[in-house]
């Protein structure tokens, strides 16, 4: 029985040790593999820009029992109706945590429903799966929709992957499933919270990030068949991660990534300056107190930003518009802010955060974020209300 003795002890321990070092190097290595092959970002940006759309909120999850949500993303279906996901449960990270969804379509939001649960994505890839995170919606060239989850196996989410679930054309049939191999040493620590964007012929740009060890973003080409056909990204010095990635009428892509904890709070910015090269990641003029960030390239070539503006505080949401990623930034509207409304008196502090941006085919910009995670809100808003004030924000 000597395998109890310390010294055997000690041996598995430093062997354990060895084997998470080297995952974290190969990772690290991987974040800046160049990503070849035919990929591309268009410029799917509608030229169409509706006139006197006032704001409208709809509150999607009011019917939905789930007394915790988060992390809402969403997608446009074939019939211009809007579709859009997010995790609930009875807390973040619980084992009841389910992918819910709801529909918009002829003005109002369908009851939300359960689209797919701990339990299915375990036995639809056969693993073992605690709980459930972050989904991220894209549209396929079929007018499927395809759902990219975050679950975790063992500990927490650095010990998480992502799984590719494949919707019918509703977005609420699961027809497929599997785990994506985006790690190359034990496939865990990987997430997934920014837009995918479609790629060549057949494949899909996903940005994803890691949390095991160190946090850094990365780019995943994902084929048709689900796998990873290669990984790219920038090397980031610090918590760099959730990327959110642009795409261009021009060369190359924009990533917009959230700042970690650090003494520069500000969202980082990193250009795609060839073939999956990636410049160094810059900061931008826009505070980011470690909170999710979104970002939309609008009809005339500008970019709009959600944001929280505000250091170390998620009670104000705003969307910020630009010219250039390096500003300057201008405040365009306000979402929501820190003044109690009356159903948020009770609340010892209150949150907005998450933002998920998307436009229609109409050219309309459709906003998502967490309401103190008890809801996921919804806004509508025309391009013509997205006018600066004249207030730069720093």
């Amino acid at each position: 029985m000597s395998e109890g003795t310390p010294a055997n002890r000690m041996r598995r321990l430093a062997l354990g040790l060895v084997c998470v070092t080297a995952w974290a190097l190969a990772m690290r290595e991987s974040a800046s593999r160049r990503v070849p092959g035919e990929s591309r970002v268009p410029a799917a940006v509608p030229t169409v820009v509706l006139s006197g759309i006032d704001p409208v909120m709809s509150r999607i999850s009011i019917a939905s029992p789930a007394p915790s949500v988060h992390s809402a993303t969403a997608v446009e279906l074939a019939d211009g109706s809007v579709r859009a996901y997010w995790f609930g449960g009875s807390r973040e990270g619980a084992g009841d945590v389910a992918i819910w969804s709801g529909l918009w379509q002829g003005g109002s939001w369908s009851t939300p429903e359960i689209v797919v649960d701990r339990d299915q994505v375990s036995h639809g890839t056969r693993r073992l799966v605690r709980k459930l995170g972050n989904p991220v919606a894209s549209v396929g060239e079929d007018g499927r929709v395809t759902l990219f989850v975050v679950s975790v196996s063992i500990g927490g989410w650095s010990g998480s992957a992502i799984n590719r679930i494949v919707l019918d054309r509703q977005g609420h049939r699961v027809s497929s499933m599997n785990r994506l191999v985006a790690s190359p040493i034990l496939n865990l620590g990987t997430l997934v919270r920014g837009a995918a964007l479609p790629g060549a012929p057949g494949e899909v740009l996903l940005p994803a990030y890691h949390e095991t060890i160190k946090k850094f973003p990365q780019v995943l080409r994902v084929g048709s068949d689900g796998r990873v056909w290669t990984r790219g990204g920038p090397m980031v010095r610090g918590d760099l991660f959730q990327p959110w990635m642009l795409g261009s009428s021009g060369m190359g892509g924009d990533l917009f990534l959230r700042r970690g904890e650090g003494a520069e709070e500000k969202i980082h910015h990193s250009h795609e300056e060839g073939e999956g090269e990636w410049s160094e990641p810059v900061p931008i003029p826009v505070a980011n107190p470690n909170a999710g960030i979104s970002a939309l390239r609008l009809s005339d070539g500008s970019l709009l930003l959600a944001a929280n503006p505000d250091a170390g505080s998620r009670e104000n949401l705003v969307l910020l518009r630009a010219a250039r990623p390096e500003g300057p930034w201008e405040r365009v509207f306000v979402v929501d802010t820190s003044e109690r409304e009356s159903d948020e008196r009770e609340l010892s502090r209150v949150e907005y955060s998450y933002p998920w941006l998307m436009m229609d085919r109409e050219g309309v910009v459709h906003l998502f974020y967490t309401w103190n995670r008890r809801e996921i809100r919804h806004w509508r808003i025309g391009q013509d209300r997205l006018k600066g004030e004249g207030r730069e924000v720093r």
